[in-house]
């Protein structure tokens, strides 16, 4: 007897797990995108009272699967408790700085925020839940920079695609408590082609590709060397602010 309500419980743990594990949006999961060229790069710069500068780099891979994203956040205040959450908003930053403005997640799936996105699950969690899938920023922010590097499989650069995360997007950073921050428009830095979109001079105008990251599957996912140097380019830029 005490066997059988052991298997019973096991079997009600992984049935629970399994549960967890198939969280999808209304919609069904987010595939993976494709085609997203290497010659495009997008970028938000944040930065309000509290945080001295969130950089973030969005440039296509050399297989056109995913974006490649490298984040760096420096100076944020120390009253701010972190970790610290960020996401791609549905719209734009509002006037004089409105965060609000940029209404919630990008969530074309319409899965929610509720349940917490599982990083070993992506394809389960909003587009826009970037330190959901990947981790958020660290408290070392607070003290100096901290930067991070992954490919986000999810992410697309197509127009048509409602994945896409082009100038009609914002970035958002939130403190531990859930409160916004700071934010800042996804803007279109370079590209090759003639599509949508208004360029904006960027720092990071000559970047590209940086070879073949790993594929992030949860958690901030280190990158190559070339990817470092990238990271660290980003991140020196974030200290001259």
């Amino acid at each position: 007897m005490h066997f059988l309500k052991s298997a019973a419980a096991v079997a009600l743990l992984t049935g629970a797990y399994v549960v967890s594990a198939e969280t999808t949006g209304e919609k069904g999961n987010a595939p993976v995108t494709e085609n997203n060229s290497d010659r495009i790069v997008y970028e938000a710069i944040v930065q309000s009272d509290d945080v001295q500068s969130v950089r973030l780099n969005f440039t296509g891979t050399e297989d056109g699967v995913g974006v490649l994203v490298h984040a760096c956040f420096t100076g944020i205040s120390e009253t701010q408790p972190g970790p610290y959450p960020y996401h791609i908003h549905d719209f734009v930053v509002g006037e004089g700085g409105n965060c609000t403005a940029t209404g919630g997640h990008l969530d074309p799936y319409v899965r929610r925020d509720d349940p917490p996105c599982d990083p070993e699950a992506p394809e389960t969690c909003e587009i826009g839940d970037l330190s959901g899938k990947h981790g958020k920023a660290s408290e070392e922010a607070s003290t100096g920079t901290w930067c991070t590097s992954y490919v986000d499989k999810y992410l697309s650069f197509d127009s048509e695609d409602v994945a896409f995360i082009g100038n009609d997007r914002s970035i958002v950073v939130h403190n531990a408590n859930k409160t916004r921050i700071a934010c800042g428009n996804i803007v279109l830095a370079t590209s090759d082609y003639t599509g949508g979109g208004t360029a904006a001079p960027s720092p990071y105008s000559n970047a590209t590709s940086t070879g073949e990251p790993p594929i992030a599957t949860g958690g901030a996912t280190k990158v190559g060397a070339s990817g470092l140097v990238l990271g660290v380019i980003l991140s020196i830029s974030a200290m001259l602010l």
